[in-house]
């Protein structure tokens, strides 16, 4: 009886070990490399860094000068495209931050512009949201560095 309990729990123990490991081996490199703040490195050598300095080279030869004048301006012109890779590499980091923190806080920022300007609310929405993406951003960036904490969970 014992043996017997005992094969079925080896049974059982070796598919569940094998059904993790053909699992693990079916999740995408990307996935399973890229959760929280592994995909802001990343995307920022992989996408940011090229930009950055194609547009130093170019600034320099056309220019002029040394090009650390020219990386805080190519570095603002790289950060759309950083700011893209992380939304493909974590979108549900993402999403979530701009349903918690963005939403409330742009639909209170509507609320107050309305009572104080007044007119129709969907005339403020855009500035909203552009006053309060500093809030969205520190929210993603929290949340990937307590992902990348956690293990990548």
């Amino acid at each position: 009886m014992a043996s017997t309990l005992r094969r079925r729990t080896g049974r059982i123990l070796g598919l569940a070990c094998g059904l993790l490991i053909s699992g693990a081996t079916m999740i995408p490199p990307q996935a399973a490399a890229h959760s929280g703040a592994s995909a802001v490195k990343e995307c920022r050598m992989t996408v940011g860094k090229p930009i950055v300095q194609a547009c130093v080279r170019s600034r320099v030869q056309h220019q002029g000068g040394k090009p650390r004048n020219y990386v805080r301006s190519c570095r603002t012109d790289a950060i759309p495209a950083v700011r893209a890779c992380v939304q493909r590499t974590v979108p549900h980091l993402v999403e979530n931050c701009r349903s918690t923190v963005g939403r409330p806080m742009v639909q209170a920022c509507v609320r107050n512009r309305v009572q104080s300007d007044g007119g129709p609310p969907d005339r403020f929405v855009e500035q909203c949201r552009l006053s309060i993406s500093w809030a969205v951003r520190a929210c993603v960036w929290r949340s990937a560095a307590v992902t990348a904490a956690a293990g990548g969970r």
